[in-house]
């Protein structure tokens, strides 16, 4: 799957930290709290984004993230250990490289 937008998301139990990577262009970082807000105002994001989306989430939301963000068609997500990668930027570009 081709994509031209990576999104990572490093989640903690006050803030969810998004970096969005497109080709050529240098990582755009968001904060957002760790609520219902936080998600959806995450989800609107994405959302406006027509194109394929390959999107890698960590830390103690990553599976309801996941779930919650990750199943739209032409979207892929991965789930990622904190051990791998732990930062928002850190995880778009793991997003970027997965196979």
């Amino acid at each position: 799957m081709n994509s031209d937008l990576c999104i990572g998301i490093a989640s903690t139990k006050d803030s969810l930290e998004i970096a969005a990577l497109e080709p050529g262009k240098a990582a755009v970082v968001m904060k957002f709290p760790a609520t219902g807000m936080g998600v959806e105002g995450i989800r609107l994001f994405l959302s406006g984004y027509a194109n394929p989306v390959r999107m890698a989430v960590t830390g103690v939301a990553a599976v309801s993230l996941a779930l919650t963000l990750g199943n739209v068609c032409g979207r892929e997500t991965f789930i990622v250990s904190p051990t791998i990668a732990d930062q928002a930027v850190a995880l778009a570009r793991y997003a970027e490289h997965a196979a």
